[in-house]
Parts: C-alpha cells; structure tokens; sequence
C-alpha cells in the first residue's frame, strides 16, 4: 500500500469515527499503525490532518504527541503528560474507576502510541502471565481512553516483543487462556474485547500489578 494511500485512510477513519478533536492525533498514528504497521509508521506526519476550521494541533497546545507543552517527553511514569494522554486516562478512570495515579504508573504515550510502563517483571512470572497482562492492559485502556470496541492482537503481539515476553508458538493459546475477554478473526486480523467481568474486575487487576491490596 502506497504511503499516500495509508495516510488517507487513516485520516478517513479518524474523520468517520467522530471522535473528540483531542485524541485526533493519537488515533490518527494508531490507524497508520494499524493499517502498515511496518512500512509507514515512521514516516507518518506528526500531526494529523485538520479538518475544516480546525485552527489547532489535535491533541496539544503547542507540542507535539511524544512531548509536553513544556518540552518533556510522554515515555514513561515521571514524564510530563500531555494534553491527550490526560484524556485518554481521564475516560479510563471515568470508565472503570482506576485512579489517576494509578494509571500514569500503568501506561504511557510514546511518539503517539499507547505502551505499558510497568517493566517485565512486574507483569507476571513467566511469558505467558505477562502476554495476558499485557492484552489485559492495552484492551481496556485502549478500549475506553482511545474509543476502541475491539484491540487488534497485532497491537498486543507488538507491545509483548518490545517487552521481551513474546512466544510465537505459544501466543495465540496464551491469549485464548484468558477469561473474560471475546477473541474475534482469524489470522492477522484478529481482535480481543473485554466483557463486563473483565472490565469490573480491571481494578483488582492493576492493584495486583502495582503490589497494593
């Protein structure tokens, strides 16, 4: 697919999912990721188009999405947070009832991306427990602070290989352990949701992560 191409139907799909003009940008960088994930991630414009009288950055106030409106970077727990991952957490709490605080130490936006902060370690004993913790993570964040009614698996496959717990011949039965969540598609397109159990017990789940009862 021609960058030119991928860069108009991710705008396409930003523009039709009429979502708030403050997470414009970062579903804008997640549809190209989605779309070509490994031919125009990195070429793609570091602010999404504008629509029609949009006068703005989505998302931010004079930054960038990696970046505060102070010039700190959005990587990890400490870092300044941005204007649109405030939103995305904002709506994640809004959801599930999972602190603030909570979730700053949870995940992060790098360069647009939505990505776990905890290390390995702290995500399971093994590769499997941490891949599931993982799906479980990016699902319902993603799920509410990014208006998502399904996760890619690719999403979660990536996430789990940049956290060095991927197993390719275990992957898809690791995910399929997992209670509470539906596993649509077949092959690259595959998707997971969670259910209503998942999503009450999400808190539970995060205090476990961050060792507090």
């Amino acid at each position: 697919m021609e960058i030119s191409e991928t860069l108009r139907k991710a705008w396409t799909a930003v523009e039709d999912a009429g979502l708030p003009e403050k997470i414009q940008e970062v579903a804008f960088r997640e549809a190209v990721r989605l779309l070509a994930p490994t031919q125009v991630v990195a070429t793609a414009p570091t602010n999404a188009p504008r629509t029609s009288g949009q006068t703005g950055k989505p998302g931010a106030t004079g930054g960038s999405p990696g970046s505060s409106a102070n010039g700190g970077d959005s990587n990890g727990a400490g870092s300044k947070i941005t204007e649109a991952e405030s939103t995305i957490l904002d709506k994640v709490e809004q959801h599930t009832g999972v602190s603030r605080e909570k979730l700053e130490e949870l995940v992060h936006l790098d360069n647009g991306v939505l990505k776990v902060s905890l290390p390995g370690i702290k995500l399971g004993k093994n590769n499997a427990d941490k891949t599931r913790a993982i799906a479980q993570i990016l699902t319902i964040v993603r799920g509410f602070g990014l208006d998502e009614n399904e996760t890619s698996l690719e999403v979660v496959r990536a996430e789990a290989q940049r956290l060095k717990c991927y197993d390719s011949a275990n992957f898809s039965s690791q995910i399929k352990a997992l209670n509470g969540y539906l596993i649509t598609g077949s092959g690259t397109s595959r998707h997971i949701r969670a259910k209503s159990g998942a999503i009450n017990g999400f808190p539970a789940f995060v205090d476990s992560l961050l060792d507090e009862s």
